[in-house]
């Protein structure tokens, strides 16, 4: 990492979600029946009506626009509302700065790793988390919002270990053309540790831009 050159990248966050509301609220926002995931979730609409949502279950009502209502139906939050982050010491740091590219970890992982010569079955797979992480919501409506909110991509937990799992294994290798030496080997090591966070806390992640 001692060749990496300092920029202007925006510093990014991987930030705890409630795992088993991101698919719903996802397909609600995307496709899907609004009114159906807040009836099926009485925590979903207490928050919502905390939040200042006076009718919750009706789309049309609520005034944010998709990308600040799916951030706040699923950011995981402390009893008293407050933002709950997951802590992972230096790495929170390291990953979170990344002067590389676009400043994204994951970027660089996808575009610099490369498929083992040995067991090279689960590589696909591993790609496939990496990809969801980092463009899951880049091109719908829930990708950017007001007050400079950007959100890339988010896993639930069970995806959330699967990664874990895969970036720790032989599932992959550098790539020997890699700009940054033992870049990939770096930025996997930042994201275990927030992966890690998560996993103990039994909860989703989401990868947020902060520009």
């Amino acid at each position: 990492m001692e060749n990496a050159i300092e920029s202007t990248t925006p510093f990014l966050t991987i930030d705890p979600m409630i795992s088993e509301r991101l698919n719903p609220v996802f397909q609600a926002l995307d496709s899907g029946d609004w009114k159906e995931v807040v009836e099926n979730d009485d925590d979903l609409r207490i928050r919502l009506v905390t939040q200042g949502a006076e009718v919750p279950d009706e789309r049309s009502s609520i005034k944010w626009d998709d990308a600040n209502l799916f951030f706040l139906s699923c950011i995981e939050l402390t009893k008293i509302g407050q933002p709950f982050p997951l802590e992972a010491g230096i790495s929170k740091e390291r990953f979170g700065r990344f002067p590389f590219g676009d400043g994204s970890p994951v970027t660089y992982l996808r575009n610099w790793i490369r498929e083992p010569r040995r067991n090279p079955e689960e590589f696909p797979h591993l790609t496939k988390m990496l990809e969801n992480l980092d463009t899951r919501l880049v091109d719908t409506s829930m990708g950017k919002g007001t007050g400079k909110l950007e959100m890339r991509g988010w896993l639930t937990n069970q995806e959330t270990r699967e990664l874990r799992k895969l970036l720790a294994s032989k599932s992959w290798t550098p790539s020997a053309e890699e700009p940054l030496d033992g870049g990939c080997q770096d930025c996997a090591k930042h994201l275990l540790a927030l992966l890690r966070a998560a996993e103990k806390r039994k909860c989703g992640v989401l990868l947020r831009v902060h520009n």
